[in-house]
């Protein structure tokens, strides 16, 4: 069954998973979805073509039918919100329980494993492997990062990413186990710093490194009051949480890219009189 946190379309996730069946028993058909949801098959095509709604009596029977889980029935039923509300406000209610659901199924980094964030190219790896089939050609690894590294370096990444339980082997075949990881709110850590710090620093690098075609930079000096930080915060968390939406819908993935983004002071607190 796919993976319902992973979509923001309904009826894609609706044709995803009658593709799945079908793939698994080919004489599966609309049809037979139709009976096993006690509707017409004319219904289901409308539904998953997007020219009718799933309609609150609907919705236990689809839950039943995908087999889906609490959190996960909890996540279909927002999803369907948030496709068919014609209101833009509940339209944001049912995208913003979406990314709740979505953020409790993030792992959290524990401290013991913050040495993954002691070199760059360690989550950078972490990243190529979601997207690249990786074979143990540890040459060809360590070339594909931007600047390269070494074989030994590639060596070490992978050695360490298994052993922290973010990738794993089969077969020879290398790849990663959960899409999503955080280090939560404990964002001050000592690696954390060296990891900003790095990432930074190789911003500083892409300005010459990289043609405007293939990279994004702007800047702006404002001004604001404690109200207004707390504001640009939230801003920015709800940025971070829009990105990761676009990742995951991205099916065409073919490269790994870094995002900074920073707020801090460029004078000291004076009261206004």
């Amino acid at each position: 069954m796919p993976n319902i946190y992973t979509y923001f379309d309904i009826r894609q996730y609706l044709q995803d998973d009658f593709a799945e069946r079908k793939s698994r028993n080919p004489k599966f058909s609309l049809r037979a979805m139709a009976d096993r949801l006690k509707v017409n098959s004319a219904t289901i095509i409308r539904i998953m073509n997007g020219d009718r709604n799933i309609s609150s009596t609907m919705l236990p029977v689809f839950i039943s039918y995908l087999g889906l889980r609490q959190k996960e029935a909890e996540y279909f039923r927002a999803l369907v919100q948030f496709c068919q509300s014609k209101s833009e406000q509940n339209r944001h209610t049912a995208y913003r329980s979406l990314i709740m659901i979505r953020s409790g199924m993030t792992r959290t980094v524990p401290d013991a494993h913050y040495e993954f964030y002691e070199k760059w190219f360690f989550t950078a790896i972490r990243e190529y492997l979601r997207i690249h089939r990786f074979d143990s050609d540890y040459k060809k690894l360590a070339a594909s990062l931007v600047p390269s590294i070494t074989v030994h370096e590639a060596k070490r990444a992978i050695n360490l990413l298994v052993n922290l339980g973010f990738v794993e082997k089969n077969n020879d075949i290398y790849t990663v186990k959960e899409n999503s990881i955080t280090t939560g709110e404990k964002w001050n850590g000592a690696a954390i710093k060296t990891f900003q710090q790095q990432m930074l620093n190789k911003a500083i690098d892409a300005m010459d490194c990289f043609p405007k075609e293939e990279r994004d930079f702007s800047t702006m000096t404002m001004c604001y009051s404690e109200e207004g930080l707390k504001k640009v915060r939230d801003l920015l968390k709800n940025t971070r949480e829009e990105l990761s939406r676009i990742e995951e819908s991205d099916k065409g993935a073919n490269r790994v890219y870094q995002i900074n983004m920073q707020t801090f002071p460029l004078t000291t607190a004076t009261n206004r009189s």
